[in-house]
């Protein structure tokens, strides 16, 4: 099984959310691949260079990214992320250009879920429905 985190869920981690950290050792106890986009990556790291203290906090982002398998951002994704913006565009719906492009990272490495704690903007679009869980419901899942 391959499941996408998406950035709030790395900032959970971070944040030392027993719950997702007990989901995510969880998923990796169980052998499944988690995968992470290079846009989360960025956007974690821009976190910690922001803090007073970037050099400790670069350095604990690096170590949890590390934990994942990075999916860089090719022009397959970059493709579907056009497609998925055009989409909500023309629906009406504004999400943020982040969660689009992890959304097509899902999409291109066919991987089976996404986990985030912004369910409302993957679930926006159509090919991510019943797909996308928060930590808590997917934790119900992985028990079964």
């Amino acid at each position: 099984m391959k499941i996408v985190l998406d950035t709030s869920v790395i900032v959970e981690i971070d944040r030392k959310n027993e719950e997702v950290i007990r989901l995510i050792k969880k998923i990796i106890d169980l052998d499944h691949n988690i995968l992470i986009s290079t846009i989360t990556i960025s956007e974690i790291l821009t976190g910690s260079y922001l803090r007073k203290d970037f050099k400790k906090s670069v350095s604990e982002a690096k170590r949890i990214l590390g934990q994942f398998l990075w999916i860089e951002l090719n022009s397959e994704i970059a493709e579907k992320t056009a497609q998925y913006l055009a989409y909500l565009i023309t629906s009406g719906k504004i999400i943020e250009y982040q969660d689009v492009a992890i959304a097509a990272t899902f999409k291109v490495t066919n991987s089976d879920y996404v986990l985030t704690l912004n369910k409302p903007h993957f679930e926006s679009i159509p090919e991510l429905r019943g797909k996308t869980y928060e930590p808590k419901e997917f934790a119900k899942i992985i028990r079964n």
